[in-house]
């Protein structure tokens, strides 16, 4: 059954209000480091990132997890007072962020290793840097796709075998996959409504509409799909497992994600935030976090896992060198709404 999963920020603001309505806040506390983060890996994160921070700086670390849009509604309610330190957050919504006043600039002074990453790393505007990065390829059934895709042609392609699913566009792979579409078909890299038209077409034809990592690599997995849009990361797993699932890189249309590292406007420990960051980009904990985690890392001298290369060969070393580059920002975060609308209505329906 095919299943269009989405979600509204101003849905989900009534949620986050209700949860941290009565959360205490913090002042000048320099003891305590909450990070705010995503609630997969948590223990993996806090084995490989929190602990040994702890341990160098003396600063218990609290995380506070969720997803991107319920977490940066949060940051909106407690404003005024902030109880968090530091995002790890999507490059989207970190934009989102910025222009709701959430983050702060970082001098890089303060945050030597930002200059050691690699240069599309850096925000432009002087905020928090990415860490990590995923890149929009085509995962798809190594037993019943003969020949690694090449193009995004494969999926309106009516010879291919098996059936397909799409992003639903409230995950990170949503968007990307409509500038990617319209990048390939349209006029260039901000062309959503040539993405949309295209998209519409087979969105009818699709088995589901996944909004999970967990639930596109399950159908995979249970061979109820041939192929479809995702992030790279979502097949290390399946990979290192030895299942018949592969990741293909099409020639056009190559976005890419990634996750940032903000400081939150007001932080009650400022000063620990800006060490968790540089700390962060240090070369052998992401080095450690690409061993443990799957995320790639963005500094050049951390060591990208052998697993790393053979799904995503060498963009997961340097994505810009390989043609890799991110979605307009700007533009996503505002039309993140409008298109929440236009999927349902044309593609999802």
């Amino acid at each position: 059954m095919r299943r269009p999963v989405t979600a509204t920020l101003a849905g989900l603001c009534a949620l986050a209000a209700t949860a941290t309505a009565c959360a205490p806040t913090r002042e000048a506390d320099t003891d305590t480091l909450v990070v705010s983060t995503f609630s997969f890996a948590t223990e993996q994160f806090m084995e490989v990132v929190a602990e040994p921070f702890e341990e160098r700086t003396g600063i218990e670390v609290v995380l506070d997890t969720g997803n991107n849009a319920t977490r940066l509604t949060k940051l909106r309610i407690n404003k005024e007072r902030p109880d968090t330190d530091v995002v790890l957050i999507s490059d989207y919504y970190a934009a989102i962020g910025k222009e709701m006043g959430l983050f702060e600039r970082i001098d890089p002074e303060t945050v030597p290793n930002m200059a050691e990453i690699q240069p599309w790393a850096v925000d432009p505007e002087g905020y928090g840097p990415a860490y990590t990065f995923q890149l929009l390829g085509l995962m798809y059934r190594t037993d019943l796709v003969e020949e690694e895709p090449t193009s995004w042609g494969a999926l309106w392609d009516p010879e291919h075998p098996g059936g397909f699913a799409l992003p639903d566009i409230s995950v990170s792979a949503g968007p990307l996959m409509v500038l990617a579409t319209g990048e390939t078909y349209g006029s260039g890299p901000t062309d959503a409504d040539t993405g949309f038209e295209r998209l519409a077409a087979i969105g009818p034809d699709a088995l589901q509409f996944y909004s999970s990592s967990t639930e596109v690599s399950s159908l995979l997995e249970r061979g109820e799909i041939a192929m479809a849009p995702s992030l790279d990361n979502f097949a290390m797993n399946a990979v290192e497992a030895g299942q018949p699932i592969g990741f293909a890189l099409p020639e056009e249309g190559r976005l890419m994600t990634a996750n940032t590292a903000q400081i939150v406007n007001g932080a009650p420990n400022r000063a620990g935030a800006e060490a968790f960051v540089d700390f962060l980009l240090d070369p052998q904990v992401q080095s450690e976090v690409a061993e443990v985690i799957y995320d790639k890392p963005v500094h050049p001298d951390a060591q990208v896992t052998d697993l790393m290369t053979r799904v995503s060969g060498d963009a997961a070393v340097n994505p810009t060198e390989a043609g890799y580059h991110q979605g307009d920002l700007d533009l996503i975060a505002g039309e993140r709404s409008s298109w929440l609308d236009r999927f349902v209505e044309e593609v999802a329906r």
